[in-house]
């Protein structure tokens, strides 16, 4: 049950971060706070969002933009970034290029969990529906949401669009 409240605050943070600002100011739990300096020395924080019962700092460490989750207690529960298609596992393109062809990949955020490893969320979407899928190494879906566009002149920008990861 946890790994699906989790896997679902994941998904509501990847939906939630179109409508926050980058210059946001969220009051961050100090056991949060320290968790995430022993975890990521060196990193920039960019922005903190609270998101149900965890905590979700976006940051630069290096190279790119990633995104820490931790509880409000502290606990570190996995780090996620955007990637491109060319990054997906061999096994989950192909099974992505099979089973939905007639989908256009916009958006693919790889999540790694400690709990469960990495899993990867995909946003699919064509001319009549929008899909979210939560997809594993070897290209298994397990969990697949379907979203009709209902006019598709006023489809908002895709989420990686509004971020620089």
């Amino acid at each position: 049950m946890k790994k699906i409240l989790f896997t679902s605050a994941v998904l509501i943070y990847c939906l939630l971060i179109t409508v926050t600002s980058n210059a946001q100011m969220t009051d961050v739990p100090s056991d949060v706070q320290k968790a995430f300096n022993e975890h990521f020395k060196n990193a920039t924080i960019v922005r903190w969002v609270p998101i149900q019962d965890s905590y979700v700092a976006s940051f630069t460490q290096g190279q790119g933009f990633r995104d820490a989750y931790f509880t409000t207690e502290g606990e570190f529960k996995g780090v996620g970034r955007y990637i491109s298609v060319d990054l997906l596992p061999i096994s989950a393109q192909e099974k992505i290029n099979s089973t939905y062809s007639n989908y256009d990949v916009t958006q693919l955020y790889q999540f790694e969990s400690v709990e469960s490893g990495i899993s990867f969320f995909a946003v699919l979407q064509n001319e009549k529906n929008e899909l979210t899928l939560k997809i594993d190494a070897v290209g298994d879906v397990s969990f697949s949401k379907r979203n009709k566009i209902k006019d598709a002149t006023k489809m908002s920008e895709p989420l990686a669009a509004n971020t620089k990861h």
